[in-house]
Protein backbone atom coordinates (compact mmCIF):
# COMPACT_ATOMS: atom_id res chain seq x y z
CA UNK A 1 0.00 0.00 0.00
CA UNK A 2 1.29 3.91 -0.97
CA UNK A 3 -0.10 7.02 0.26
CA UNK A 4 -0.71 9.81 -1.95
CA UNK A 5 2.67 10.30 -2.97
CA UNK A 6 3.51 6.82 -3.79
CA UNK A 7 5.49 6.39 -0.54
CA UNK A 8 4.95 2.98 0.21
CA UNK A 9 3.40 2.13 3.64
CA UNK A 10 4.51 0.32 6.82
CA UNK A 11 1.93 -1.64 9.08
CA UNK A 12 1.73 1.31 11.29
CA UNK A 13 1.50 3.96 8.85
CA UNK A 14 -1.38 2.17 7.37
CA UNK A 15 -3.30 1.48 10.47
CA UNK A 16 -2.69 5.13 11.63
CA UNK A 17 -4.26 5.80 8.23
CA UNK A 18 -7.33 3.43 9.14
CA UNK A 19 -7.80 5.11 12.07
CA UNK A 20 -7.72 8.55 10.97
CA UNK A 21 -10.37 7.36 8.43
CA UNK A 22 -12.32 5.88 10.51
CA UNK A 23 -12.49 9.28 13.13
CA UNK A 24 -13.58 11.09 10.57
CA UNK A 25 -16.48 9.23 9.04
CA UNK A 26 -17.40 9.02 12.59
CA UNK A 27 -16.96 13.02 13.05
CA UNK A 28 -19.36 13.28 9.87
CA UNK A 29 -21.92 10.74 11.40
CA UNK A 30 -22.08 12.79 14.61
CA UNK A 31 -22.18 16.06 12.95
CA UNK A 32 -24.61 15.38 10.50
CA UNK A 33 -27.41 13.00 12.93
CA UNK A 34 -26.50 15.81 15.88
CA UNK A 35 -26.11 18.50 14.46
CA UNK A 36 -22.15 20.59 14.84
CA UNK A 37 -23.53 22.58 17.47
CA UNK A 38 -24.38 19.69 19.77
CA UNK A 39 -21.67 16.98 18.52
CA UNK A 40 -18.95 16.67 21.36
CA UNK A 41 -15.43 15.07 21.16
CA UNK A 42 -16.62 12.48 23.07
CA UNK A 43 -19.24 11.71 21.11
CA UNK A 44 -17.10 11.73 18.58
CA UNK A 45 -14.70 9.08 20.09
CA UNK A 46 -17.46 6.68 21.37
CA UNK A 47 -18.62 6.94 17.73
CA UNK A 48 -15.09 5.38 16.46
CA UNK A 49 -15.25 3.49 19.60
CA UNK A 50 -11.76 5.09 19.91
CA UNK A 51 -10.29 7.45 23.01
CA UNK A 52 -10.98 10.88 22.96
CA UNK A 53 -7.72 11.68 22.82
CA UNK A 54 -6.90 9.55 19.75
CA UNK A 55 -9.93 11.61 18.26
CA UNK A 56 -7.55 14.65 19.14
CA UNK A 57 -4.51 13.49 17.76
CA UNK A 58 -6.19 13.48 14.43
CA UNK A 59 -7.52 16.94 14.71
CA UNK A 60 -6.96 19.16 17.09
CA UNK A 61 -10.45 20.68 17.97
CA UNK A 62 -14.18 20.25 16.95
CA UNK A 63 -13.72 23.23 13.75
CA UNK A 64 -10.72 21.58 12.83
CA UNK A 65 -12.42 18.38 12.43
CA UNK A 66 -15.28 19.77 10.26
CA UNK A 67 -12.54 21.14 8.33
CA UNK A 68 -11.25 17.82 7.08
CA UNK A 69 -14.23 16.77 6.31
CA UNK A 70 -14.93 19.35 4.40
CA UNK A 71 -12.26 19.31 2.50
CA UNK A 72 -13.43 15.95 0.42
CA UNK A 73 -16.90 17.99 -0.27
CA UNK A 74 -15.28 20.87 -1.86
CA UNK A 75 -12.81 19.19 -4.08
CA UNK A 76 -15.87 17.21 -5.10
CA UNK A 77 -17.89 20.46 -5.47
CA UNK A 78 -14.78 21.74 -7.43
CA UNK A 79 -14.17 18.92 -9.61
CA UNK A 80 -18.47 18.80 -10.85
CA UNK A 81 -18.27 22.89 -11.21
CA UNK A 82 -14.71 22.38 -13.70
CA UNK A 83 -16.53 19.46 -15.33
CA UNK A 84 -19.93 21.77 -16.06
CA UNK A 85 -17.61 24.39 -17.42
CA UNK A 86 -16.98 23.17 -20.24
CA UNK A 87 -20.40 22.76 -21.56
CA UNK A 88 -21.84 25.76 -20.75
CA UNK A 89 -23.96 27.67 -23.37
CA UNK A 90 -26.39 31.02 -22.81
CA UNK A 91 -25.89 34.48 -21.66
CA UNK A 92 -24.01 35.43 -18.98
CA UNK A 93 -26.42 35.28 -16.41
CA UNK A 94 -27.64 31.70 -17.11
CA UNK A 95 -24.08 30.32 -17.22
CA UNK A 96 -23.18 31.61 -13.81
CA UNK A 97 -26.33 30.99 -12.86
CA UNK A 98 -25.98 27.13 -13.88
CA UNK A 99 -22.76 27.11 -11.98
CA UNK A 100 -23.73 28.49 -8.72
CA UNK A 101 -26.29 26.36 -8.97
CA UNK A 102 -24.01 23.01 -8.98
CA UNK A 103 -22.67 24.35 -5.70
CA UNK A 104 -25.97 25.13 -4.16
CA UNK A 105 -27.21 21.71 -4.60
CA UNK A 106 -24.07 19.99 -3.47
CA UNK A 107 -24.07 22.47 -0.37
CA UNK A 108 -28.00 21.40 0.57
CA UNK A 109 -27.29 17.64 0.24
CA UNK A 110 -25.08 17.85 3.55
CA UNK A 111 -25.95 20.99 4.43
CA UNK A 112 -25.49 20.77 8.48
CA UNK A 113 -22.10 20.21 7.36
CA UNK A 114 -21.54 23.19 5.16
CA UNK A 115 -23.84 25.38 7.19
CA UNK A 116 -21.82 25.22 10.46
CA UNK A 117 -18.44 26.29 8.55
CA UNK A 118 -19.79 29.33 6.83
CA UNK A 119 -21.78 30.17 9.70
CA UNK A 120 -18.48 29.75 11.66
CA UNK A 121 -15.92 31.01 9.98
CA UNK A 122 -15.98 34.23 11.30
CA UNK A 123 -15.68 33.26 14.77
CA UNK A 124 -13.15 31.03 13.99
CA UNK A 125 -9.30 32.67 13.72
CA UNK A 126 -5.20 31.52 12.28
CA UNK A 127 -5.22 28.48 10.76
CA UNK A 128 -8.70 27.26 11.05
CA UNK A 129 -10.02 30.08 9.62
CA UNK A 130 -7.64 30.71 6.48
CA UNK A 131 -7.82 27.06 5.65
CA UNK A 132 -12.04 26.90 5.73
CA UNK A 133 -11.87 29.66 3.39
CA UNK A 134 -9.62 28.48 0.95
CA UNK A 135 -11.66 25.44 0.73
CA UNK A 136 -14.52 27.54 -0.24
CA UNK A 137 -12.85 29.45 -2.45
CA UNK A 138 -11.45 26.77 -4.34
CA UNK A 139 -15.31 25.48 -5.70
CA UNK A 140 -15.54 28.95 -7.32
CA UNK A 141 -12.43 29.02 -9.37
CA UNK A 142 -15.06 28.45 -12.49
CA UNK A 143 -17.17 31.84 -11.34
CA UNK A 144 -13.75 33.27 -11.79
CA UNK A 145 -12.82 31.99 -14.54
CA UNK A 146 -16.16 32.64 -16.60
CA UNK A 147 -16.65 36.54 -14.82
CA UNK A 148 -12.32 36.89 -16.59
CA UNK A 149 -14.03 35.96 -19.89
CA UNK A 150 -17.18 38.05 -19.44
CA UNK A 151 -14.56 41.42 -19.21
CA UNK A 152 -12.40 39.85 -22.28
CA UNK A 153 -16.15 40.10 -24.53
CA UNK A 154 -16.91 42.76 -23.17
CA UNK A 155 -19.77 42.00 -21.18
CA UNK A 156 -18.40 43.04 -17.97
CA UNK A 157 -16.40 46.78 -17.04
CA UNK A 158 -13.41 46.41 -18.40
CA UNK A 159 -11.67 47.41 -14.92
CA UNK A 160 -13.41 44.91 -12.98
CA UNK A 161 -11.23 42.20 -11.08
CA UNK A 162 -12.07 38.49 -11.42
CA UNK A 163 -11.10 37.77 -8.44
CA UNK A 164 -12.99 40.40 -6.19
CA UNK A 165 -15.86 40.09 -8.18
CA UNK A 166 -16.03 36.28 -7.31
CA UNK A 167 -15.06 37.00 -3.66
CA UNK A 168 -18.67 39.38 -4.07
CA UNK A 169 -20.89 36.64 -5.69
CA UNK A 170 -19.36 34.09 -2.96
CA UNK A 171 -20.68 36.54 -0.25
CA UNK A 172 -23.90 36.87 -1.80
CA UNK A 173 -24.08 33.37 -2.24
CA UNK A 174 -23.24 32.90 1.84
CA UNK A 175 -26.11 35.20 3.17
CA UNK A 176 -28.85 33.06 0.55
CA UNK A 177 -27.57 30.08 2.42
CA UNK A 178 -27.62 31.21 5.81
CA UNK A 179 -31.31 33.08 4.57
CA UNK A 180 -32.06 29.42 3.48
CA UNK A 181 -31.46 27.63 6.61
CA UNK A 182 -32.94 30.56 8.86
CA UNK A 183 -36.25 30.71 7.18
CA UNK A 184 -36.37 27.35 6.21
CA UNK A 185 -36.27 27.96 2.43
CA UNK A 186 -36.26 24.59 0.11
CA UNK A 187 -34.15 24.29 -2.82
CA UNK A 188 -35.97 25.78 -5.31
CA UNK A 189 -37.05 28.91 -3.46
CA UNK A 190 -33.06 29.38 -2.34
CA UNK A 191 -32.26 28.97 -6.19
CA UNK A 192 -34.80 31.41 -7.81
CA UNK A 193 -33.45 33.99 -4.76
CA UNK A 194 -29.61 33.66 -6.08
CA UNK A 195 -30.52 33.96 -9.22
CA UNK A 196 -31.64 37.52 -8.48
CA UNK A 197 -29.38 38.53 -6.64
CA UNK A 198 -27.06 37.63 -9.22
CA UNK A 199 -28.92 39.23 -11.63
CA UNK A 200 -28.80 42.29 -9.57
CA UNK A 201 -25.10 42.01 -9.05
CA UNK A 202 -24.00 41.68 -13.07
CA UNK A 203 -26.10 44.66 -13.48
CA UNK A 204 -23.31 46.68 -11.31
CA UNK A 205 -20.82 44.99 -12.76
CA UNK A 206 -22.38 44.88 -16.93
CA UNK A 207 -19.81 47.23 -18.99
CA UNK A 208 -21.57 50.84 -19.61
Amino acid sequence: MRDESGRRLTRRDARKQETHNHVIEAARRVFLDDGYERATIKAIADAAKVSAGTVLNVAPTKSALLILILREEYESIRDSVDQLEAALSGNLLDRLSALVQVIMEAHMRHEELFAAAIAHTWMWTGESYHEATSQMSEAWGAVERLLAKGIEKGELRSDLRPDEAARLIEDCYSGIVRRARGEELDRSAASVLMRVRLELVLKGLAAR
